[in-house]
């Protein structure tokens, strides 16, 4: 399986390449520029965009800071275990702003998505628009053993391709510190999508710093839809990566997402990095 996704890369690489005029570049140039991003990659499913979070994917109930304002450039790129050797690759961006502090309100663009397999030339367009808030309600301390957050959202389909409208109504992020260096983050997130169509994630992450400025992360992750009128889609994955605070301004993330299990859905292996810059 590994193997298949390192062919999946390279061919990827060449399709870009051979295809490059979407992004006026030269041949050359444009294999250096997506071997850097391809070293340098995110994914999620129904999670709410443009809130925060201090491990890969699984959002934790802290907020940014009030009147600050954090911006993270995000970079995904996705293989899919099927017979037509697909490739992804997502770029963009999340801006979110501290409202009080135990409120923030953000949003994510998009602003490359480029799909590649045989049975198609690599299609470069805009992402999605996902915007999203978080609310913290309980806060950890002597009356309670844990803190609590609300987060809900909305998926706009600004992509121009077959992606639906996505309303994310309600999610708790449950946030436990067993001590300065080891804490737990929990979430789950409804949502119901245009085609009528429902849905749930549920997350769970563990995160050890083992100095002040590194954080290996280990995070599962289930997630559930049920189609009018189709079967059901479930995949559950296991993330392993990173959050490197190098700075109060600076926090590098990464992480790798194999599907472990899915039902009536294509296996995808997921590598994800994002930049967060705090102001």
């Amino acid at each position: 399986m590994i193997s298949n996704f390192y062919n999946q890369l390279i061919c990827f690489i060449e399709g870009i390449s051979e295809n490059s005029e979407f992004v006026h570049l030269s041949t050359f140039h444009t294999k250096i520029a997506f071997l850097v991003l391809v070293l340098f990659s995110f994914h999620e499913v129904f999670a709410v965009g443009g809130i925060s979070n201090t491990k890969v994917i699984v959002p934790s109930t802290e907020t940014v800071p009030e009147r600050h304002l954090e911006i993270e450039p995000f970079f995904g790129l996705v293989f899919v275990d099927d017979e037509d050797n697909s490739v992804g690759f997502d770029a963009g961006g999340r801006f979110t702003l501290g409202v009080v502090d135990n409120l923030e309100i953000g949003a994510n663009a998009g602003y490359l998505s480029v799909e590649d397999s045989n049975v198609i030339d690599p299609e470069a367009n805009l992402g999605n628009v996902e915007a999203g808030m978080k609310f913290r309600f309980i806060d950890e301390g002597d009356k309670f053993p844990f803190s609590l957050a609300y987060q809900g959202g909305i998926t706009f389909p600004t992509s121009g391709s077959n992606d639906l409208w996505v309303i994310e109504p309600f999610g708790l992020i449950l946030t436990k510190n067993f001590s300065d260096s080891f804490s737990l983050d929990t979430d789950i997130v409804l949502a119901l999508v245009e085609d009528k169509s429902a849905g749930f994630v549920a997350e769970l992450g563990f995160g050890y710093f083992v100095r002040p400025w590194f954080q290996p992360v280990i995070e599962a992750g289930y997630s559930f839809e049920d189609a009018e009128g189709e079967g059901s889609v479930s995949v559950f994955n296991l993330t392993a990566g990173f959050t490197a605070p190098v700075s109060e301004m600076l926090t590098i993330i990464f992480g790798v997402t194999p599907d472990l299990h899915t039902r009536n859905i294509d296996k995808e292996l997921l590598i994800t990095t994002a930049f967060t810059f705090l102001f």
